[in-house]
């Protein structure tokens, strides 16, 4: 049987940028009373692109970067860190310290970083990185919380959607070995959803990180997937209707598509250094997915623009279009 592979990066980064301020009120407080919330806080993707850019790794996580700005006035940065790994890692306390750094050295803003420990040791609980000798000391104390902290009963009691994301992921961790579990624990969560009070968009977004986040062989996901349907049906409540699920469908494609044509332009700029505008507008117009696929193959091996864009005319010519 092929592996399983949890989807927790997308998932968490997904939560976070939906719902911010109910994941401040979760984990810190005491950081969301100090924030002014009638000024709305504005997510940094770009720039957390440019502090992360020079990490040299293949491990994956999920950060998020906010500027908001306190009851005083004063605007900061947050800079979250969701750190998914299942073992100790001794370069955390250092990337934490970078890439703090690296946003202050880029855009001179007061930076806070928070982390969220989502491995499965108990004892690992970096919150500092220092360097220095005698009196010449440098030191970042960064915020931390480790999600085996929360015990399953605080978690059920809880209302804020966190609540939920925390459990998904501790039993997605909890239920690698046994994927049976897991779908019993995706089953109960997904049931939570209606049984909390949440609106429909809150019970729709938090079933997408359930659904991504806990993932199943096929004939459990189909098990899940009959119960849920069934479960439905009883309730008259369809958790995603053909509408909305098309629509989700739909994005996926329009994702993929989007990836494939900018892949295309990327490798044809790296080959021929330049491209003409045309002809970055006629790749991005292609909407069959399979043949930019294919386009992309003979990106490899073409061997300049002028046979490229020939390609491209006889299939314009074979499709009539």
């Amino acid at each position: 049987m092929s592996e399983i592979t949890a989807n927790y990066d997308e998932t968490w980064k997904e939560a976070i940028g939906d719902y911010f301020e109910s994941f401040l009120i979760f984990f810190y407080p005491e950081i969301h009373q100090q924030i002014d919330w009638q000024k709305t806080p504005i997510s940094l993707d770009k720039e957390l692109e440019q502090i992360t850019a020079s990490a040299e790794t293949e491990k994956r996580y999920a950060d998020k970067l906010y500027k908001v700005w306190l009851l005083n006035g004063q605007e900061i940065w947050i800079l979250i860190h969701i750190e998914i790994q299942s073992q100790y890692d001794k370069e955390f306390p250092l990337r934490m310290f970078i890439y703090n750094y690296r946003a202050f050295d880029l855009y001179h803003q007061p930076v806070i970083s928070l982390a969220i420990l989502g491995d499965e040791t108990k004892s690992w609980r970096p919150n500092s990185y220092q360097y220095g000798l005698g009196k010449s000391q440098l030191k970042l104390d960064f915020s931390i919380v480790k999600l085996l902290d929360y015990s399953e009963e605080e978690l059920l009691e809880s209302n804020n959607i966190f609540a939920i994301v925390v459990m998904a992921h501790l039993k997605t961790k909890a239920t690698t070995s046994n994927l049976t579990a897991r779908e019993q624990w995706k089953w109960t969560l997904t049931r939570l959803l209606y049984e909390k009070g949440y609106n429909r968009k809150q019970i729709v977004d938090l079933y997408k990180v359930i659904d991504l986040m806990m993932s199943l062989s096929q004939d459990l996901q189909l098990s899940f997937e009959q119960k849920l349907t069934k479960y439905q049906e009883e309730r008259k409540m369809p958790l995603l209707s053909n509408i909305e699920r098309r629509a989700w469908e739909k994005g996926e494609q329009k994702g993929a598509k989007e990836t494939c044509q900018q892949n295309i332009i990327d490798l044809l700029k790296a080959r021929f250094n330049t491209l003409p505008e045309s002809l970055i507008t006629t790749i991005k117009n292609f909407d069959d997915l399979a043949f930019l696929k294919q386009l992309h193959l003979t990106t490899i091996t073409v061997n300049s623009l002028a046979e490229f864009e020939q390609l491209i005319h006889q299939n314009r010519t074979n499709s009539g279009s």
